[in-house]
Parts: C-alpha cells; sequence; structure tokens
C-alpha cells in the first residue's frame, strides 16, 4: 500500500487533529510562506531589470525554481522529522511538488519554442494547474472513478453516441496535437527561410501551405487516436463547401488569390505599388490580404482579391529603379544651358541618385505663359526611403545656386497695353 492509500484510508478528524498531521501541516505552510516571498523577491528583480536574459532567468525562477525549492524544504524537514514520526503527509507534498515542476517545465519550454505565442503566455499558469490536479486525482486514485463517471454520461448526435468523457479527450487530444503541429511548423519555417535558392514568395508560400497541412493532419490525427469514427468528415467536408460555395466567397477568393500572387510573383514582398490612391513599398503577404506600407509609415491591409482582379502599377516589377522628375520654371531673360547645368550638378551631388544608366537628364518641356518649363528626370534605387526629402535637397540646392547665378523663377504676371487714342463713352 502507497503512501496515497495509507492517506486515503485514514483520512478523518482524528487524522487531521493529530499532533503528526498537525506538525506536517505547519511545515508545509510555512515553506509555503517561503517559497511566497521569494517569488516576491524574483517579481521586484524582473521588473528592475531591462535584460531580456535575465528576465527570462528571472521568469524561470517564479515558475520552475520556487517549486524546486519547496521541494528541497520539505525534503530537509521530512528526513529530520522522520526520526520522530511518520512523514507520509510530507512525503507527498514532495512527490506533488515535484509533478508540478516537472509539467511546468514542459510547458514553459513549449511557450518558449513557440515564442511569441500569446495564447500559450495567457493560460500557461491555468494550463499546468489543470495538468497538476490530474496528476494528484489518478496519484490519490480518484481519477479513475471520475473518468469512469464521466464515460457513463452519454448523449447521441444523429446517429451516433457520444459521452463527456469522448468530448473531453478529443479536446486535450486536438490542443496537443495543434501545438505539435505549431512546433514543427516554428522549425520548418526556421530552416526553409535559409534557404536563400528559393525566392522569398515561394518560401511563404510553401510555409503557409505546410502550416495548413500540418494542422490538418493534427486534427485527423487526434480524431482517429481517440477511435472516433472518420466518416463524418465527408459529411462535414461537403457542408464546409456549400459554406465555402455561397456564404464565403470573398474569403475564399482572398486565400486564393493570395496563393496566386505568391505562385506568379506578380507582386513580391518589397515591391512598390500603386493600388488606386495608396503609394507604397509590400511589407508582407498573408494568406488573405497585403500589407501596404505608404512613404509616411501608414500601412494599408489590401484584400489579395483586388490585386488580381483590379489594375495596380508595380514600380519595380522588373527594375527596382524608380523614376523621380522635378518640374522647374525659369524666366525668359534666364540661361536655359546654365539652369540645365546648375540643376544637373545639383542633382549629382545627392548619394541616393543614380549617376550612370540612367544618368539624370533635363528636358525642356514648354514655352508657358510666365516661363520656359523645364522638368529634371533622375533615377534611385532605394524609393522606399520616399523621396520628399530628397526633392527637397534638391530644390534648395537649385534656387541657392539659381539665386547667386541671377537665374530667375517667374511669377505669373500679365502686362496690359492701354491706347490713349481709344474713345471712352
Amino acid at each position: 500500500m502507497n503512501k496515497f492509500e495509507i492517506l486515503k484510508n485514514n483520512f478523518n478528524l482524528e487524522f487531521l487533529l493529530s499532533f503528526s498531521t498537525l506538525m506536517e501541516l505547519g511545515i508545509i505552510i510555512a515553506s509555503g510562506i517561503i517559497v511566497f516571498f521569494l517569488h516576491q523577491w524574483s517579481i521586484a528583480s524582473i521588473a528592475n531589470s531591462s535584460k531580456g536574459n535575465w528576465k527570462f532567468a528571472g521568469d524561470a525562477f517564479s515558475k520552475i525554481v520556487n517549486p524546486i525549492i519547496f521541494s528541497i524544504i520539505i525534503l530537509i524537514s521530512s528526513y529530520i522529522l522522520n526520526v520522530y514520526q511518520d512523514t507520509n503527509l510530507l512525503d507527498i507534498a514532495q512527490i506533488l511538488a515535484m509533478a508540478l515542476i516537472l509539467i511546468r517545465l514542459v510547458v514553459y519550454l513549449v511557450r518558449y519554442i513557440l515564442q511569441p505565442n500569446p495564447l500559450l503566455n495567457a493560460y500557461e499558469n491555468i494550463l499546468s494547474f489543470i495538468l497538476w490536479i490530474f496528476v494528484a486525482l489518478y496519484l490519490f486514485g480518484i481519477l479513475k472513478p471520475i473518468l469512469n463517471t464521466l464515460e457513463s454520461i452519454t448523449f447521441s448526435f444523429g446517429e451516433k453516441d457520444f459521452s463527456i468523457l469522448l468530448v473531453i479527450q478529443l479536446l486535450i487530444g486536438i490542443f496537443v496535437s495543434i501545438i505539435v503541429a505549431m512546433t514543427l511548423g516554428r522549425f520548418i519555417e526556421n530552416r526553409l527561410m535559409k534557404i536563400n535558392q528559393l525566392s522569398l514568395n515561394g518560401r511563404v508560400m510553401i510555409n503557409k501551405v505546410l502550416r495548413i497541412a500540418l494542422y490538418v493532419i493534427a486534427v485527423v490525427i487526434a480524431l482517429d487516436t481517440i477511435g472516433l469514427d472518420l466518416t463524418f468528415l465527408s459529411v462535414f467536408g461537403g457542408a464546409f463547401g456549400v459554406g465555402l460555395a455561397f456564404g464565403m466567397q470573398k474569403i475564399a477568393s482572398n486565400y486564393i488569390s493570395g496563393f496566386t500572387i505568391l505562385l506568379d510573383k506578380s507582386v513580391q514582398i518589397g515591391d512598390i505599388l500603386t493600388i488606386g490612391e495608396h503609394y507604397g513599398i509590400v511589407n508582407s503577404i498573408q494568406s488573405r490580404y497585403t500589407v501596404l506600407r505608404k512613404l509616411d509609415g501608414v500601412e494599408v491591409i489590401i484584400p489579395n482579391e483586388t490585386l488580381i482582379a483590379e489594375n495596380i502599377v508595380n514600380h519595380t516589377s522588373s527594375d527596382r529603379k524608380v523614376r523621380v522628375a522635378i518640374d522647374i520654371q525659369i524666366g525668359y531673360n534666364s540661361s536655359v544651358d546654365e539652369a540645365t547645368k546648375i540643376m544637373l550638378g545639383c542633382c549629382n551631388a545627392q548619394e541616393r541618385v543614380i549617376k550612370e544608366n540612367p544618368e539624370p537628364t533635363v528636358y525642356l518641356m514648354n514655352f508657358g505663359e510666365s516661363g520656359i518649363d523645364l522638368k529634371l528626370v533622375f533615377f534611385i534605387l532605394d524609393a522606399e526611403e520616399g523621396t520628399y526629402r530628397l526633392r527637397s535637397d534638391i530644390n534648395k540646392e537649385i534656387w541657392k545656386q539659381f539665386t547667386e547665378k541671377n537665374i530667375e523663377i517667374p511669377f505669373p504676371q500679365r502686362v496690359i497695353h492701354i491706347n490713349k487714342n481709344d474713345n471712352i463713352n
């Protein structure tokens, strides 16, 4: 007979009020108080630290090391007290503490592998507590009667009979399978993103397909493991297909469009696009939408169907060079050749401007009402950095040199001729 059975068989009021039991309970409570103050100290240390490694170590201390300290205190107390009396209660507390250490270690390692994972981070303590309760019930021999009771509670769904226990097993199986699938997905993603032979679009597409496949396989394995008949999946698949056809057309269209974009490479991460009134850089391509980051930092979410169905302008589809133009008007009394020389010099002085293939050019566009219209055209490779500052720097330098060379930038004006010989009635 193990210590758990001894405690369960002798659990009564006389046992609780005995001196030996009170002594063991006092030691357990005192150990818990010590661990509580250590936990508060570790939280304060984490809050006062700005180093990521120390935060990780402090978090591990509060999650894992505290139960270890509790177990060590109980072990030493049990060794000393065992000389005078039985220490069944302390031994049980030590076993439960060791079980908690093991459970928290596994959950914490899974959370670290899947980081960042807000869902697991938020429910880590709840998950650890639930698993520990299951272990405690099993060790006391209470779990089996509870499982038998849950199995005896059944309900019908269609032509099949299900028990509460089967539903719980199904939920746990799916949860564990998805966690395993997420871990494998993260491992595959890390390896896949290091393969430089594939384009970034191809790596993203393969990663998304593999993740979906892993989740489907995980759910199917979980259902098959608990002995659930999988023939109902065909019915579910048919119903799901009808739902896609009628109620989820847009969503399905966006998902299919996303995979199409990744396959045909018409749009890639880093491309500079004009979509309607939006001009920016493709920041990421998701399964359902594409994120376009405008030059002012604002991110626009574009449904993938828009990229397939509507006309878009890809400024960097075949060439990363982006054309930039600056319009300037000079007076008719100014030298076009001198203005052209100054404009090209100011443009070539900027590091971001491509000096050759193609080189900056100045075109005489029109003879306007107030002056001569010139257009400075040049190319850059880093359009994602924006062009406002570059235009401003070039314009400032042009204005400075135009002023020094007496080149006029005209303003609108009209000449009125008055004939004195006209009769005024």
